[in-house]
């Protein structure tokens, strides 16, 4: 029994050595938060773009109605609102989207109104600025740990999401907390907090199933099945929220979009949307000018080196990591509103986010050697050249 709990502890042991640096990190975070919210409006909703003036009016909604019924909340009919909600079993405008960040989001909304939507999206903000501390401070030193995020933060799209009410943060954030439990030997928080994924963004199913896979390959075993017990629920609850809205466990509101066609009022499902050559997707969610991730993420270089170091030292989290963001690349490569984000491609921020882990092992290099030169250079007696 010692010796167990004497390897649980060594296992935590990278993550919070430096424990007393976490807050550091926050407050790098929210410096961050503070330089990019300065000179914008944040009481008039003007960060409520695309799809976020519907997962506020579901807030809202719970709010003020105690339902999910947007009926009376969205004005304009579905001349406006169309390809936005979801026909419910009984004719309601449900949403279209996953409700978990709604649902988090009423009791920010209750004490500040439209501002606490934004308020609620900087702590998921923060909050992944500390999962990706951890998740890099595992393997390298807490400065380097640090760099490592910030540059991800700003040298990547996730810079334009802290001005804005984005799922796919809250989303992200559920992710890279399950695997940093994961890669912890923490598997049943880490399925919990997968199964709590799916809640957020429906494609995480995938992501779950793609980590117990991955898990069925590091020992013990069991660990894959001890994941699935704690992914269960969030499933369970996913299955039952559709079967109460939609009238199927496995029928989402992806499935049942309201639009107008010439006049009618009929319903489309998004799997058909999921039709484009993977090639074509591949060249343009790298290239497209706008929206590529070269031109969004010039930052992503710098993982390329680190990467060989992450295999090396940790071959199975790196494979996986690999693994995933191949998966998430590939799959919504063939998504034909892949595009359709505020900046950078909003569907690609798990990898994105995941390669602070590869850049902070490119940082470590760099840092060890300018140390080794410097270290050098006092021995030798010679002042160092700039």
């Amino acid at each position: 029994m010692f010796n167990k709990k004497m390897a649980r502890r060594t296992r935590w042991q990278p993550s919070f050595s430096a424990v007393a640096l976490l807050p550091l990190a926050l407050a790098a975070g929210a410096l961050v938060l503070c330089f990019l919210f300065k000179g914008r409006e944040v009481r008039s909703g003007a960060y409520l773009v695309n799809d976020s003036p519907y997962y506020a009016s579901a807030a809202v909604s719970l709010w003020v109605d105690g339902d999910l019924d947007l009926t009376n909340q969205l004005l304009g009919g579905l001349v406006v609102h169309q390809k936005q909600v979801a026909l419910g079993r009984n004719g309601q405008w449900f949403p279209k989207h996953p409700i978990l960040l709604s649902v988090l989001s009423v009791p920010f909304y209750a004490l500040f109104g439209i501002p606490g939507f934004l308020l609620f999206n900087a702590l998921v903000m923060l909050s992944l600025v500390m999962v990706l501390w951890l998740l890099c401070r595992r393997h390298v030193s807490p400065g380097v740990a640090m760099a490592s995020v910030l540059l991800v933060l700003t040298g990547t799209f996730l810079r334009d999401y802290f001005y804005e009410y984005s799922p796919d943060l809250l989303s992200t954030l559920l992710v890279l907390a399950g695997l940093l439990s994961i890669f912890s030997r923490r598997p049943l928080l880490g399925g919990v907090l997968m199964g709590l994924a799916t809640l957020a963004k429906v494609t995480n199913l995938f992501v779950a199933a793609l980590v117990l896979l991955f898990l069925l390959f590091r020992p013990p075993r069991k660990d894959a099945l001890t994941a699935g017990v704690g992914v269960l629920p969030g499933i369970v609850v996913w299955a039952l929220l559709n079967l109460a809205l939609f009238g199927s466990p496995t029928t989402t509101g992806y499935d049942r979009t309201l639009i107008l066609q010439e006049g009618v009022v009929t319903t489309i499902s998004h799997k058909g949307f999921f039709d484009v050559p993977v090639w074509v997707g591949a060249r343009d969610q790298l290239l497209d000018p706008r929206m590529g991730l070269l031109t969004t993420c010039p930052v992503l270089f710098l993982a390329l080196p680190g990467l060989v170091g992450y295999l090396r030292k940790a071959r199975w989290e790196g494979f996986l990591l690999l693994g995933l963001s191949e998966f998430l690349f590939l799959f919504f490569s063939t998504y034909r509103w892949w595009a359709a984000s505020r900046f950078g491609n909003r569907f690609l921020m798990v990898p994105v986010c995941l390669s602070a882990i590869p850049i902070s092992f490119t940082l470590e290099i760099a840092w060890r050697a300018f140390e080794a030169r410097r270290h050098a250079a006092a021995l030798s007696g010679t002042p160092e050249k700039s």
